[in-house]
C-alpha cells in the first residue's frame, strides 16, 4: 500500500505520528510469554520436532489421538449423568 499523502513516512493518515511503528513493538506470542517467566523454549523447533515424529510414526500419533478422544468422551459421559 502506497501512502500518497506522506510518502516518506511509515505511518498512514489514520495512524498518529506519535504511535510506535510495528517493527519497534515488543513481540507477542507464546515464546515471548514464556520468556517473561524465564523459560527459553524454542517453540518453532518443538513444533518441527513433533511434526517430524508424526510423519515418521503416523499410526502411533493417530492411536494416541483416538485414545485421547475416547477418554474425553468417557469423562464427559460420566459428568452429564
Amino acid at each position: 500500500m502506497v501512502d500518497n499523502m506522506n510518502p516518506n513516512s511509515q505511518f498512514h493518515p489514520y495512524q498518529p505520528e506519535t504511535s510506535t511503528p510495528a517493527i519497534e513493538k515488543t513481540p507477542a506470542g507464546l515464546s515471548s510469554i514464556l520468556q517473561r517467566f524465564g523459560q527459553n523454549v524454542d517453540v518453532k523447533g518443538s513444533v518441527e520436532k513433533a511434526r517430524g515424529y508424526a510423519r515418521a510414526n503416523p499410526g502411533m500419533v493417530l492411536g494416541g489421538l483416538a485414545a485421547a478422544v475416547i477418554g474425553a468422551g468417557l469423562m464427559r459421559g460420566r459428568r452429564t449423568t
